[in-house]
């Protein structure tokens, strides 16, 4: 079946688990959609899930959750300078990541750094971030239905069987509220990887979301994320990182360790 909602969670981490649990179960899904109320939400047994899952990741070579979550929003650049002062520092930074990883990790890069010809490089965030102040909750003229940031280019894109980005587009609803403008926002994933990327990639997309409702003067709001394809994946073997893809037992077994960590948390 194509349409598979999965019920609300108040945290990225208890979204990631359940969904993590029906792909061990059924195995790969396709129209997996799931909604995390507070995307910036961790708890304990959060904390205590995500070092399980990264201790998995590190002891296979893969890259760490914070590493994956830095591809969609580097959190320690931002601080308390600014976006100027973060794009700034990712431009600077740019030519190192790009030298460590010739062909990953470039979800932000796109964000602020999209090709326009010869013209000067399109920063999508910051065009965002000016939109919503302008025609936003608190712009004089309300227009909810046009925010968007691009990830797939047909032009870099359109060739690739390996290495393409995963993440394909991100879509940002605001909403009136009585308390105040809210900021939600959609991530359409065509792939997600549910051991290697997609606990790290939530966590990025939740910051990214409170970075652009701050920026723009409103209230972080909800996260729906619609992986078209959803698999426990297996990782990937590089010899030049010394890493091996682990087997599909290890996956469902890192799944049932995360959930007796979550289940013990219940009980207590």
């Amino acid at each position: 079946m194509y349409f598979n909602p999965r019920p609300p969670f108040a945290s990225a981490t208890e979204a990631w688990l359940d969904a993590a649990r029906l792909l061990r179960d059924n195995g790969p899904t396709y129209g997996l959609i799931l909604h995390v109320t507070k995307p910036m939400l961790i708890t304990p047994t959060d904390d205590a899930v995500i070092s399980e899952v990264d201790q998995f990741l590190r002891a296979n070579k893969s890259f760490p959750i914070a590493t994956v979550a830095n591809t969609i929003f580097p959190k320690q650049l931002y601080g308390t300078s600014g976006a100027d002062a973060l794009y700034e520092r990712y431009r600077k930074i740019f030519p190192r990541i790009k030298h460590a990883v010739p062909d990953w990790g470039r979800y932000f890069e796109r964000m602020i750094n999209w090709p326009n010809g010869n013209e000067k490089p399109i920063n999508q965030l910051d065009v965002l971030i000016e939109k919503l102040k302008a025609s936003g909750p608190d712009g004089k003229i309300f227009r909810p239905n046009m925010f968007e940031v691009a990830l797939y280019d047909p032009a870099r894109d359109r060739n690739k069987f390996r290495g393409r980005q995963c993440l394909s587009l991100l879509e940002f609803k605001p909403e009136r509220t009585a308390s105040g403008g809210v900021l939600h926002m959609t991530a359409i994933y065509r792939s997600h990887y549910y051991v290697a990327k997609a606990l790290g990639n939530f966590i990025g997309l939740g910051q990214l979301l409170a970075f652009v409702a701050r920026e723009a003067g409103l209230n972080g709001g909800s996260l729906t994320v619609h992986s078209t394809y959803a698999e426990l994946d297996r990782g990937i073997t590089d010899a030049n990182k010394n890493a091996k893809a682990w087997g599909i037992t290890e996956a469902r077994s890192l799944v049932d360790r995360c959930l007796v960590l979550s289940q013990q948390a219940a009980a207590a």
